[in-house]
């Protein structure tokens, strides 16, 4: 999935959503997003519900808005993972104009979710950022 195209096609507006989960691993070629996660505001998430383009789905005790390969959070904190959505949005990585969690909370993310292909996208990242900061240095 080409998750610039997805994003331009969805179209919502900057300040009210931020990308989650594999989203930013996709977007630093780092490997493949089978799907797109989506924080949403609260503004938006009411905009959203009122369509009838989402389907709802309840998991965790959490309410999903899902169409096909796409599935909008309505809530981002729990008890492993106390960030807000407001927060992840303020502090999000803009990556050709599009906002990611970003990375080191991308990393909290994952390790609080404890999956198995979790811990390979922390080590992805891990790695990604040490070759930057190789060559950062490199080039000082």
């Amino acid at each position: 999935m080409d998750v610039f195209k997805k994003l331009a096609y969805l179209d919502f507006p900057l300040g009210s959503y931020v990308v989650i989960g594999s989203g930013i691993l996709a977007a630093l070629e780092l490997r493949e997003a089978k799907d797109l996660d989506i924080a949403v505001d609260s503004i938006l998430l009411s905009e959203l519900k009122k369509g009838r383009e989402y389907k709802k789905e309840f998991r965790h005790n959490k309410l999903f808005l899902v169409k096909d390969d796409v599935e909008i959070i309505t809530q981002l904190d729990w008890e492993d993972y106390p960030t807000k959505i407001s927060e992840a949005i303020k502090s999000a990585d803009l990556i050709k104009g599009f906002p990611f969690l970003n990375i080191k909370e991308t990393i909290k993310f994952k390790k609080a979710l404890g999956r198995e292909k979790d811990f390979k996208d922390i080590k992805l990242i891990e790695n990604y950022l040490a070759k930057n900061i190789i060559m950062k240095n490199d080039s000082l």
